[in-house]
């Protein structure tokens, strides 16, 4: 981590993080402008690369800073790791709109992130600690596959039932950030913990 970054003010970190973040998202790391990250935080290309050396370095910062916070967030949602499924799914449901609350691209970052550590083809080759790679989406597995399960729901169900989940995670936070949706947390939390309820009273 840098050191003179976080020696600013907490306001303009969090307004560098999310403006750089939001590029990475959208775009991911190949296509990410360093020109639209500055633009995006306010600061010039010479702040960005005081503080980060490159884009690399930048795109490494923000996927070590990401999953340290949302690992620390997810803690509530470890100490009751023996949850109904059901219920796992809503206490991370409250940890995105924790996360999302300070820094509304961080989610779809990660999830970009990893996609691109995943490609054996890529040239992209960033340093990351082993134990950071892929920590978010394999905690939250581990959460969601050892949660208790109601008897209608065998393993190969639950693991479908994820999967559909987590595609409605993802595309309910591009839908609020695309109508730029306001409190845009509280409102993604209420919905997704809508649709948890209707599945759980269907019993599906």
């Amino acid at each position: 981590m840098n050191e003179r970054f976080f020696e600013l003010k907490k306001d303009r970190q969090d307004r560098i993080i999310n403006g750089a973040m939001r590029i990475f998202a959208q775009n991911g790391y190949r296509h990410a402008s360093t020109d639209e990250m500055v633009a995006a935080a306010s600061i010039s290309k010479g702040l960005l690369f005081h503080y980060f050396k490159s884009k690399k370095g930048t795109w490494e910062f923000l996927y070590e800073y990401s999953t340290r916070y949302t690992l620390l967030e997810m803690r509530e949602a470890q100490r009751r790791q023996r949850s109904d499924f059901f219920e796992m799914y809503r206490l991370l449901a409250k940890v995105d709109e924790a996360v999302l609350r300070k820094y509304p691209f961080m989610p779809l970052f990660l999830r970009r992130a990893d996609e691109e550590l995943a490609d054996e083809d890529s040239k992209f080759q960033p340093e990351i600690p082993e134990d950071l790679r892929q920590a978010v989406s394999r905690q939250r597995l581990s959460l969601i596959m050892e949660a208790g399960r109601p008897p209608f729901l065998t393993g190969e169900d639950a693991s479908r039932l994820s999967d559909m989940l987590e595609y409605t995670r993802f595309g309910l936070m591009q839908e609020l950030l695309a109508e730029n949706s306001s409190p845009f947390s509280e409102q993604y939390s209420e919905r997704f913990s809508d649709y948890l309820q209707t599945l759980r009273k269907m019993n599906i």
